[in-house]
C-alpha cells in the first residue's frame, strides 16, 4: 500500500501530491479539494493507501484510507 501527502505548494501557491516513498512531488493543482482526488485516484490505481492532508501550516490535519479499484 501507498501513501501520499497532499502539502502547500509553497511560494507559487496551489497544492501538491508528494509520494512519500520517493518525497517527489506525484502533481500539482490549485486548490486542495484537486490535490485530494489526484492523490486518490493515484493510489486507486496502484495498490490503494492512505492519503494525509497538511494544513497551510505543514501539520497532517486529516488522514483518509483508500482502497483499490
Amino acid at each position: 500500500m501507498g501513501q501520499r501527502h497532499v502539502v502547500p505548494g509553497g511560494g507559487g501557491g496551489g497544492w501538491k501530491v508528494v509520494g512519500a516513498a520517493t518525497g517527489s512531488t506525484e502533481s500539482s493543482t490549485s486548490t486542495q479539494a484537486d490535490a485530494i482526488d489526484e492523490a486518490r485516484k493515484q493510489l486507486e490505481d496502484s495498490d490503494g493507501g492512505e492519503i494525509l492532508i497538511h494544513g497551510v501550516d505543514g501539520s497532517v490535519r486529516d488522514r483518509r484510507t483508500v482502497q483499490p479499484s
